[in-house]
Formats: C-alpha cells, structure tokens, sequence
C-alpha cells in the first residue's frame, strides 16, 4: 500500500497485506478497538440520565436544570467534534481516541464527588470534550483504515457499541446506584469505562506508535514523491499518508452541503431530538404514580436498547437490498407507531412501543451517519461525518432540555408530541429528497 503511494520505506506498516489489504488480523483489532472506544465513552455519557430524579432531590433542583447533566456533555461534544476532526490528522486517529477515551473515564471517576449542581455540570461539560475526541474520528478512522466493502459494517458495528454503551451506562449506574447509592453508581460506571479504555489502549497500541515514524516519513518524503503518484496520493486520507507539499488536493466545500448531506445532517438531528428526548423522561415518568419505579427498575427499561444494536449490526445487510432512502422511511413510520404507543399507561405496551421508536431511530440514525462518512468527490469525510454528530448531538442536547419542560407543562403527552413533529419532519425530508444508498444506481 505505502508503496503503491510512492512510500516504499513503509511497505511493511504493521497490519497491512502485500497485496495494499489490510491483514486480517489488522482489520479485527481495529473494529474491536473502535467498538470498545464507543462502549467505554458512552459509558459515561449518559450516566446521569437515569438518575435525574436522585440528582434533583440531592441537590434540590427542577427538572430542566438536572437534564443539563446531559444537555450540557452533549453540547460540549457538539462544539468540540469539528476541530478534533481536524486536529485527527496532525496528532494521529488513534492518538486521539486513545486520549479521549481515557480522558473521559478520569473525569467521570471524579463526578461523584461535586459538591454543587454547577460543579458537577461544569464537569460533565469537560467530560463532553473529552468524548468528542472519540465520535469525531472513529467512523473516519476506520474508513482510512478498512477496505470500502467493509466500511458499512464496521460503522454498524460501532454504533453497536455505542448503543451497547449507552445502554450500559443507564443499566449498570441505575442498578448499582440500588445498592450504592447515586454516588455509587457513578464511580461503578467510571471504573468500568476506564478498563475498557485501558483495553484500548492496548488494541491499538501499533499505530500508536506508528504514527509518529508515519509523519516523519511523510515530512522526508515530501519532496520525492513522483508527479506519476502524486494525483492519487492527495486523495488518499491516512494515519500513514498525507499530501506533500506540491500536489494540489481537490477543492473542498468548508461546510459540505452538497450531495444531498444538508438532509442527511438535519435527519440525525431531529432523530436524536426523538430519541434523546423521550430516554431522558422515560425514568422520571416510570417514577412517577401509577408505577413509581424504584432506580434498578427503571434501568432494565433501558435493555430496549438491545433493538438498537440488533438494527445497526444488520444495517450493512439491510443496505445491501434497500436504499437508504427506503430503510429511513421503514424507521420513521415505525418509531411514530411505537411512539403512540407509549402513551397508554401500560407497562407491556409502553416497552413495546419505546423498542418500535428504538429500532425506528436507529434505521434512521445509521443510515444517515454511514452516508456523512462515505467518501464524495470534493467533500472531506471526516469533516462532514464530524458536522453530522455535531447537529446529531444538539439534537441530544435540544431533546433532552425541551422534554424536561414539557414534560413538566404536559406530562408524557407533551414529550410524545414533541417525538411526533420531528419524525414527520424527517418523513417529509426523505420523501422530498433523492434517493442515497450504498448500491450503486443506474
């Protein structure tokens, strides 16, 4: 591969084939390690949402004031993904989400010790940055690192992971939190992430040191490389790789809207304002009468999760047969009818109905994250799948804010109709757009 880019000092990188492939081995270790770097950052980005009504009576606080735990780590993650998308390339893909998964799981050993609502929002806010470094490089990373055809996959697998994160957090902090304390269920979930960033750490400890001899290679080689070369090197994004300094690379839209992205980025926005918004008051509702749930209860309401991962590990298939297009519309008529459901005051059709919104969203939610990250002539992949999380994560932010306050104006009911009215917008969206899939189409 080095060679073919006119890098024959580099032929023998660590994981890659003779043939240009990645090894086998190679592309295992690094859609385990990026797996495992969603598991462990989402771990603890969601950590609180379970336990909104133990940190309102703790700290004596409203409803819309604790939901900023989690509004304000996901709007850390939205301000900060653009520029980690574009520090990536200078300090190293998995430099980056090595630091940032380590990094989060300190900060979140150190939450339960706040002793202010302010301090332990300001420190989720740190922890938001800190993630950051992760989401808006992973699906980028593996791009770069992965053979085309197994790109859809992998993305797969690493929403997987975060989902299996997400879930965990809510589960694993709700659960200890009945034995320990909310306090208790904090560090738990902390001490959790931190091995799984350890592990890592360790998976993807070859290009953590490769790196550095990659970019000396690439500042030595600058002025050998051969104008026979130079025109596919500078489309080429690498850890290993970059242009030198005389080849021009295409011209590239700063905010890319083109192709289509204007919808796929405004599709993860309001999908997450859906999802963010009705997981945020889902324990605070099922804690309330006729059900008043204790903690532990609540948490396994979040093994609905399991559907979002059963979805996205089988979206490479599914994408395969059906337009993006086609599988977006499937999720968004299928998460209305779950989210009607939820409204009867039954605990067997309310989980029936939060799995149909859950598996509606993640069709959406994939789709849409997996287009952001394919690669279009002129447009910087890991800049627009960055600005894709960015609006996907104010989505988080905005859901989770405004169905504190409706729910405190409306009960559930408000909560649904905020559900409903974005995922007719999406409806609409899709239905006015043209198709993007990952077939090519006459």
């Amino acid at each position: 591969m080095c060679a073919h880019w006119g890098f024959p000092q580099c032929r023998h990188s660590v994981g890659f084939m003779g043939t240009g492939e990645p090894s086998a081995t190679s592309t295992r270790r690094t859609i385990v390690a990026v797996f495992l770097a969603g598991v462990s950052v989402f771990l603890v980005l969601y950590e609180t949402q379970g336990l909104l009504p133990a940190i309102r009576g703790a700290y004596d606080i409203d409803a819309p004031t604790a939901s900023l735990t989690v509004s304000a780590t996901n709007v850390a993650m939205a301000v900060f993904l653009i520029p980690f998308s574009m520090l990536a390339p200078r300090i190293g893909h998995a430099r980056q989400i090595a630091g940032g998964v380590v990094l989060a799981a300190l900060l979140a050993l150190i939450l339960p010790f706040m002793p202010s609502p302010e301090l332990l929002i300001v420190v989720r806010f740190l922890q938001g940055v800190a993630i950051a470094a992760v989401p808006a490089t992973a699906m980028a990373y593996l791009s770069l690192r992965l053979p085309a055809a197994a790109l859809p996959g992998a993305i797969g697998v690493y929403i997987a992971g975060n989902t299996i994160g997400g879930l965990s957090s809510r589960l694993l902090t709700g659960l200890a939190a009945e034995i320990l304390g909310w306090h208790g269920g904090l560090a738990f979930t902390a001490a959790v992430s931190l091995v799984f960033g350890v592990i890592v750490v360790w998976l993807l400890r070859h290009d953590l040191f490769t790196t550095a001899r990659a970019i000396a290679a690439r500042e030595a080689s600058a002025t050998v490389v051969e104008p026979s070369t130079a025109k596919q090197f500078s489309a080429v994004e690498s850890d290993t790789a970059a242009v030198a300094d005389s080849v021009q690379p295409p011209r590239r839209a700063i905010i890319p809207l083109g192709s289509g992205l204007w919808r796929i980025y405004l599709t993860g926005f309001l999908c997450m304002i859906v999802f963010g918004g009705s997981f945020t008051m889902l324990g605070t509702r099922l804690q309330h009468d006729p059900w008043r749930l204790s903690e532990g209860a609540v948490a396994l309401f979040f093994l609905i999760y399991l559907v979002g991962t059963l979805v996205t590990t089988y979206y490479g298939r599914l994408a395969t047969k059906l337009s993006r297009t086609s599988l977006t519309l499937i999720g968004m008529v299928t998460a209305l009818v779950g989210a009607g459901l939820t409204l009867v005051n039954s605990l067997p059709v309310i989980i029936i109905g939060m799995s149909l919104l859950t598996g509606g969203f993640f069709l959406g939610h994939t789709g849409a994250s997996a287009s952001a990250s394919a690669s279009r002539p002129g447009v910087d992949s890991t800049r627009s799948a960055a600005i894709y999380l960015t609006v996907y994560y104010l989505g988080t932010s905005l859901g989770a804010w405004l169905s504190a306050v409706l729910f405190t104006g409306f009960a559930w009911p408000g909560v649904v109709v905020m559900c409903m009215t974005s995922l007719l917008a999406v409806l609409i969206l899709t239905l006015s757009g043209a198709s993007i899939g990952f077939k090519k189409r006459s």
